[in-house]
């Protein structure tokens, strides 16, 4: 799911207006870290990622993360492969200068709490990185520790005074998670031209080129958030197919839609005769699908829904493109949570690959969905497949070099059939 990240300025709170205003507009919870700018920086930086962490699910939702002034400072340093956008409301630009003037007694306006902001947290921003270059160095080297750790704890054996552990390496390419830890997320800053404590100038020569920069008409503290709803809604996905319907048919079949309620994407695809080697490699890949028996045309027509997150549309589409050629197709169609769909068309050449709008019912409707994907289909049973063991130490490891290649191939399928 795609979620949203509030990071308050220098004497605000958690519960700061600004947040409970972000999150009637975007009409979904804000998540809003507690910001302890009495600390250091890096202790300060620490805290708030421990904080969103706890907040998101790691492996599965987006991250857009929003923040005002020395927020907006947090906002644009953060690093996760999970942040897929960055919006700073008049940001500060070297904390270590700009904040000397709040030196000593503060009081916060949220709750009237005082505290103190020392000379020591003032320069301890000098340490902060330059935040314009993504480089999610903090990630990476967390991640490489864990890596370390893992290979500390595996049997070790030596050869001609070399070391090899079972731990297996990637030698393939990059996975999914450092092509993510790499790739820049979008940047939004919007500068204030009444800024009575920032110099929108030197913002505006600070991050040119490194982010797209608007100008709005405001002072420091932003009263209206209303300018910015539509970019920090665009291309999101902030809803599942919890709130969808079944259907209205009376028929038993679509019942079982009800298991997809938490994700917020499905790839839908008539399987014909490979519907075995459909399952397989949707067992294989820990996919959560639907299995739906039905008739078109007089004959028997079954299709697969597999269900997805935002998060891992790349990697699934990757999927969903292969298993339908080897079902003797050339399509399949996307349904989006927000009520969206295309169709996908796969070409010879990716390079040639188009989507085509279908157009839905009103409603949320699953089976009113499927009727308009396959005009004329007609449902008779459903079965969901959710996460299912692997059974075995072989059919786990054949799971994880699945997982590798889907991470890693264009074409998953092929290379797992050492084609």
């Amino acid at each position: 799911m795609d979620r949203f990240v509030y990071l308050h300025g220098f004497n605000s709170g958690a519960a700061s207006r600004s947040g409970h205003e972000l999150s009637a507009l975007l009409g979904v919870p804000v998540i809003c870290p507690e910001c302890e700018y009495s600390l250091p920086f890096q202790e300060c930086l620490a805290g708030i990622r421990r904080q969103i962490s706890e907040s998101i699910d790691k492996a599965n939702d987006r991250l857009t993360v929003m923040g005002s002034s020395l927020g907006g400072f947090y906002a644009l340093q953060l690093r996760h492969p999970a942040i897929i956008h960055t919006v700073a409301w008049n940001p500060a630009i070297f904390p270590a200068l700009q904040l000397e003037p709040f030196l000593g007694a503060n009081t916060r306006f949220t709750d009237g709490v005082d505290w103190e902001f020392t000379r020591e947290a003032l320069l301890s921003y000098a340490e902060a990185p330059d935040p314009r270059p993504w480089q999610n160095s903090t990630w990476l080297m967390e991640q490489q520790a864990v890596k370390d750790t893992a290979a500390g704890s595996q049997p070790c054996f030596l050869f001609g005074g070399r070391s090899l552990t079972l731990l297996g390496q990637n030698k393939e390419g990059e996975s999914l998670s450092e092509r993510e830890a790499r790739r820049t997320p979008r940047r939004d800053i919007f500068l204030a031209g009444h800024d009575e404590l920032l110099d929108a100038r030197l913002s505006r020569a600070f991050w040119q080129g490194s982010a797209a920069l608007h100008e709005i008409d405001s002072g420091h503290q932003i009263l209206d958030y209303g300018h910015a709803v539509g970019l920090l809604k665009d291309g999101k996905l902030m809803e599942t197919f919890g709130d969808w319907q079944s259907g209205t048919s009376g028929q038993a079949w679509d019942d079982s839609f009800r298991e997809a309620g938490g994700f917020s994407m499905a790839g839908i695809f008539a399987p014909g005769e490979a519907l075995e080697t459909v399952r397989h490699y949707l067992w294989l890949g820990d996919a959560s699908y639907l299995e739906m028996q039905g008739q078109k045309n007089g004959a028997a027509f079954p299709l697969t829904a597999v269900f997805f997150h935002p998060r891992h549309e790349e990697r699934t589409r990757r999927l969903l493109t292969e298993l339908v050629k080897r079902c003797g197709s050339h399509r399949y169609v996307l349904l989006r949570a927000d009520g969206k769909a295309v169709r996908h068309q796969c070409a010879a050449n990716r390079l040639q690959d188009s989507d085509y709008d279908i157009p839905l019912p009103e409603g949320r409707n699953f089976a009113a969905a499927i009727q308009a994907a396959f005009p004329g289909w007609k449902g008779e049973s459903a079965q969901w497949h959710g996460h299912e063991r692997h059974g075995s130490f072989f059919r786990a490891m054949m799971r994880a070099r699945f997982a590798a290649l889907l991470d890693e191939r264009e074409d998953p399928v092929a290379a797992y059939e050492g084609k």
